[in-house]
């Protein structure tokens, strides 16, 4: 990220920070942006992992279903 494309990052998290915060906000509107930049370029360094979702994992609906121990099914 540029040196240009942070800073248009940062007003980008002051307008939002102004135009969606509360008055209290209002008062100081640079902590909340700054809160809101935080959260956008949390993780984005070069160690983050590419995907570290545990529900794009290729096994992740192939759970096998435990069964309690002595446990059987009845039939009817």
């Amino acid at each position: 990220m540029t040196d240009e494309e942070k800073i248009d990052l940062r007003l980008e998290c002051l307008r939002i920070a102004i135009e969606f915060g509360t008055q209290r906000d209002m008062m100081e509107p640079d902590q909340l942006a700054e809160k809101y930049y935080k959260w956008v370029v949390q993780g984005s360094d070069e160690l983050r992992p590419v995907d570290n979702s545990e529900r794009r994992k290729p096994d992740a609906g192939k759970k096998a279903r435990s069964v309690r121990k002595g446990s059987t099914p009845r039939l009817v």
